[in-house]
């Protein structure tokens, strides 16, 4: 795994590197098509080499470099080769399809190595250039992608030899594969509850009523203010004079082995969603590369986007981590309790 940088100790991402691109183009598989052409150029020679016949020579001599351009002309066509992504998302889900859209400038086989991915063909088609084909990723694990790798093949001109060449092909904008929404912990009762109730939802509106403004990412469903949507014909929402209640900190630290973090960050995503729908504002701490981050989330798509760039801590670091702060702390919402979700 890739190092990155913790305070006095030293963290580990649970994402794993990229495979290294390969600058040149190889062959694939090149044993059967380079024998059976020998094979035959050789049975070829030995019955010109009999008969004697000039134009039986003349003819295995025009097989011979059609043979050579079928071998050899994909490695030159694959070089000149260009790929491009021109179209991605920005959010994922591990274990789920991403496609994206790329373009390129001649016929291509494509594989994603890194996420990886099925096999694609992209690219124009004779003189036609159809509609911008698109790859599908299936990232196995959460992560912060900037870049995906892709291993390009042809076999122009003649599909004798499929020559391979693996590239690193940047995003429009960063992708985010966020965890899978696993079971959440068990959490405290309120005290009103008995033990044979179901877990009532406790709503976070506990300050008195600005008015209404138009809705922004990230606002809970909960605060729309249904009458003034009508009215202003826009989606608005409630704005309250108090924070909307004490927040609840949730504290995750992953641990560095990769299936390990994989299984705890999917506990951390069920977890805070289900004090979400209860209605509570959460403040959800995590370790990134740059340090510990203490900040509100307020939809699935930011808790996801946060656990895909938390990172772990290796060995007995982890079991300490909880009580650090930072200064990106939240200092304006004091956590009402704190739950810690940790190896």
């Amino acid at each position: 795994p890739a190092a990155g940088s913790h305070a006095d100790a030293e963290t580990v991402t649970v994402r794993v590197r990229p495979p290294r691109p390969l600058s040149r183009a190889r062959p694939a598989r090149p044993l059967a098509p380079m024998g059976v052409s020998v094979a035959g150029l050789g049975a070829w020679w030995l019955v010109a080499h009999n008969s004697g016949a000039g134009w039986v020579q003349a003819l295995g001599d025009v097989v011979f470099g059609m043979l050579v351009v079928g071998i050899v002309g994909p490695a030159l066509v694959l070089a000149r080769a260009r790929i491009r992504v021109v179209a991605a998302p920005t959010d994922g889900t591990a274990g789920m399809p991403v496609e994206v859209g790329v373009e390129a400038t001649t016929r291509l086989r494509v594989r994603p190595a890194y996420p990886p991915g099925p096999d694609s063909l992209v690219g124009p088609v004779g003189r036609h250039r159809p509609p911008d084909g698109s790859v599908t990723l299936l990232p196995a694990r959460r992560g912060v992608f900037d870049t995906i790798t892709l291993d390009i093949a042809t076999a122009a001109p003649f599909a004798l030899q499929w020559w391979t060449r693996r590239v690193v092909v940047p995003l429009p904008s960063t992708l985010y594969v966020a965890p899978r929404r696993g079971q959440p912990i068990a959490l405290p009762r309120h005290g009103q509850e008995r033990a044979d109730e179901s877990v009532r939802r406790v709503s976070a509106d506990t300050g008195e009523p600005r008015g209404a403004r138009p809705y922004r990412a990230g606002d809970h469903r909960r605060h729309v203010h249904w009458r003034a949507t009508a009215h202003a014909g826009e989606l608005m929402v409630r704005e309250q004079e108090q924070p909307s209640g004490e927040p609840v900190r949730v504290e995750v630290v992953l641990p560095a082995d990769l299936d390990a973090a994989e299984r705890l960050a999917e506990r951390a995503v069920g977890t805070v969603m289900l004090l979400l729908d209860r209605g509570a504002s959460v403040v959800l701490a995590t370790i990134e590369p740059d340090g510990p981050v203490h900040a509100a989330v307020a939809d699935r798509r930011a808790v996801g986007r946060r656990l895909a760039r938390a990172v772990g801590l290796p060995g007995a670091m982890a079991q300490e981590a909880n009580g650090d702060r930072s200064a990106h702390d939240d200092d304006r919402h004091p956590p009402m309790k704190a739950i810690a979700i940790r190896p």
